[in-house]
């Protein structure tokens, strides 16, 4: 946890250099002369943190110089002049002939149809806007979607670093609930370690970033799908279970899993079959892990991943359906036995950083059902979610499969795909 100030100062040091050194290539790259950012009092938008206000219209403007101009217009120009980062402040009644001396071809806007953190004009805002603009101006008027992609996936160092502690943090809390520190077989339920976790980041000045949520039975030696369904079950020797969980700070959000098992009575290591079963996805993650550049599409890359995930003796399937609306007969292999001895892998490497929520994350989506984010390309710096699912036959279940739902945070780089923290190598031991 940190002070108020130092608080204060981070994100301001990742605003000015984002605005120094992503901006104007961002801007540019998208054929952008003016990006008008409109922020209403009292609806939040989720790039108030990323301008460093809260209402107001956020302008900034390519006049040909190396630094992008940047304007506040009926913002709190009090907080914003002691941020440094803005040049230009005025009320709404001198926005009309601030953009007429400008005179740009085209104006962002933040609306989208596909992108939720581009959305936040709402339509009254939009005629407010339009009136204030004029005709001509008007219908100069553009989405910035793809600028708002861009400035968000590109990352200055400053953000990096926080990142990579935020997801430090969030490891060591999910190694520690998935342990005898919070778990008592026989006794402890899942929603013991729910709750734990919540007291966890209360306590750290922290939240989730998908609320209040419990870990997952992969497979129970004693318990049916029906028991240990419920939160309230109590997690018994023998069950396999995965934590998917983020937390959130400052403008930033993780998303990542960790596995443990649950030893039986004169167990001392993993099962040899479960164990095959992890190994398997530890390989199928250095193949995708290889395969993952800067200068790809997502679509492009995914249909890469595919083609050597096949090299390398998987099975790869091609999700069109997302898992959270059931996924297709894909997610189900041991009801869809067409290749009962192979390892069976779907792929779901989305973006995160300002949040961990997938579907709202803005940037490159390597997945077969985010069709509206595949025509993007992977940028240098691009955060993500490294997740896949490996399904494995386990002999020691007469042939069906363990299911593995592989993810940690990483980064792309030009050298690659780069770790941020020790990625998931093990599962855990719960005694």
């Amino acid at each position: 946890m940190i002070d108020a100030r130092t608080r204060w100062e981070t994100l301001n040091l990742i605003r000015k250099e984002k605005f120094r050194l992503i901006l104007p290539i961002a801007m540019r790259e998208n054929s952008i002369d003016m990006w008008i950012h409109v922020i209403r009092e009292g609806n939040p938008d989720p790039l108030t943190l990323d301008l460093g206000g809260d209402r107001g219209y956020f302008i900034f403007t390519d006049r040909g110089d190396e630094r992008i101009e940047r304007a506040v217009f009926g913002g709190d120009e009090e907080i914003l002049q002691l941020a440094g980062v803005y040049d230009i402040f005025g009320s709404e009644d001198e926005l009309h002939k601030f953009v007429a001396d400008r005179n740009p071809k085209t104006i962002a806007v933040n609306m989208s149809e596909w992108l939720a953190v581009s959305d936040g004009l709402s339509y009254t805002g939009y005629k407010i806007l339009t009136k204030i603009l004029g005709e001509i101006f008007s219908k100069r008027i553009v989405s910035a979607e793809n600028l708002i992609t861009d400035f968000r996936t590109r990352r200055v160092t400053s953000e990096i670093v926080v990142y990579g502690q935020l997801c430090k943090i969030a490891k060591d809390l999910l190694e520690r609930a998935l342990s005898n520190e919070v778990i008592t077989p026989d006794a402890t339920t899942l929603e013991d370690v729910g709750w734990w976790m919540e007291d966890q980041l209360l306590k750290i000045g922290m939240k989730s970033t998908f609320d209040y949520c419990t870990p997952m039975i992969i497979n129970s030696a004693k318990s049916k799908k029906s028991e240990y369904h419920s939160s309230k079950y109590i997690i018994q020797k023998g069950d396999l279970m995965q934590y998917d969980y983020g937390i959130s700070a400052l403008n930033y959000g993780t998303d990542f899993k960790r596995v443990a098992y649950v030893l039986q009575e004169g167990e001392t290591e993993v099962p040899a079959g479960i164990q095959y079963g992890w190994n398997q996805a530890l390989k199928a993650r250095d193949v995708i892990q290889e395969t993952i550049k800067v200068g790809l599409t997502a679509e492009k890359t995914l249909k890469n991943i595919g083609e050597n995930l096949k090299k390398a003796g998987f099975k790869y399937y091609h999700l069109t359906i997302d898992p959270m609306d059931g996924g297709g007969p894909s997610l189900e292999p041991n009801k869809n036995q067409k290749y009962p001895a192979q390892t069976e892998i779907t792929v779901d490497c989305h973006c995160v950083g300002n949040t961990g929520n997938s579907e709202v994350a803005s940037g490159p989506s390597i997945a077969g059902f985010r069709p509206d984010r595949a025509h993007l390309i992977i940028k240098p710096n691009n955060l993500f979610a490294f997740e896949f699912i490996a399904y494995t036959p386990n002999e020691e279940w007469g042939g069906r499969k363990v299911r593995f739902n592989m993810e940690d945070n990483a980064i792309v780089t030009e050298k690659g795909v780069e770790w941020l923290y020790p990625p998931n190598e093990r599962i855990l031991l719960i005694r």
